[in-house]
């Protein structure tokens, strides 16, 4: 019998230059048109959605920090009643009647005694009419506020000021103004000083806050703001 050979056959593998790859890879290219140029479309088609769709979230994200969410992104708000998506009617009702309304000695106590809180504030809000020498506008944003509302909420004086800390305790019948209230009923003519009636109430003008725009069609400055104590007078806490 003879010996087993213990020399083992030795395969010695052809490494491809780069030039020799590149030829083989154009070759096919060039053989199989349609399908490589379906292939590239496919892929500058992917890359350009994922460019797309990054920049919406992008653009969305920086929409609503500067445009929605006006107190930043460290802010937050209390409130008795909140709507998310559509409007139901049954749900409504249960939560009037299950959330307790909140009432302004709340609020103070939480302004007295909060450690960690930088600012605190309090506001409510309705739809009046508002009127000056024979004009009316409608539907108008009417904001209770105290004095640190404007600051929370980012609201830049154009003209004026807003109300004090002793106008807002001694019920002043003082207000600030929207640029679309100013525009309606004072345009190029000096606001500060006139008088203007909220739902027959009448308010001296003290201030005009700087224009926001509008938020998916809807202004952010049609509204007349007044100490929450001269709301409360008025309206009551509902």
């Amino acid at each position: 019998m003879p010996p087993l050979s213990t020399d083992a056959p030795i395969i010695h593998h052809r490494t491809a230059s780069f030039w020799e790859s590149a030829h083989i890879a154009f070759d096919s290219l060039n053989k199989s048109k349609l399908r490589s140029f379906l292939t590239l479309l496919g892929i500058i088609l992917a890359t350009t959605t994922l460019i797309v769709v990054l920049s919406f979230v992008n653009g969305m994200n920086l929409y609503i920090a500067n445009k929605l969410s006006d107190m930043g992104s460290d802010g937050f708000r209390v409130v008795r009643i909140a709507f998310i998506g559509n409007w139901d009617p049954k749900k409504y009702i249960e939560m009037e009647r299950r959330n307790p309304q909140i009432h302004p000695d709340e609020y103070e106590f939480i302004r007295d005694h909060a450690q960690t809180i930088g600012s605190i504030g309090m506001e409510t809000s309705r739809n009046v009419t508002i009127s000056y020498k024979g004009e009316t506008m409608q539907q108008v944003e009417l904001d209770g506020v105290t004095a640190e509302i404007p600051a929370i909420s980012n609201i830049e004086i154009a003209l004026g000021r807003t109300p004090t800390e002793t106008e807002i305790r001694r019920h002043a019948p003082v207000t600030f103004i929207g640029q679309d209230v100013n525009d309606k009923f004072f345009n190029g003519v000096d606001p500060l000083g006139k008088k203007i009636l909220v739902d027959g109430v009448q308010y001296e003008i003290i201030g005009v806050a700087k224009a926001k725009g509008s938020v998916f069609g809807q202004s952010q400055d049609k509204y007349v703001a007044i100490p929450i104590y001269s709301y409360f007078k008025t309206y009551g806490l509902n």
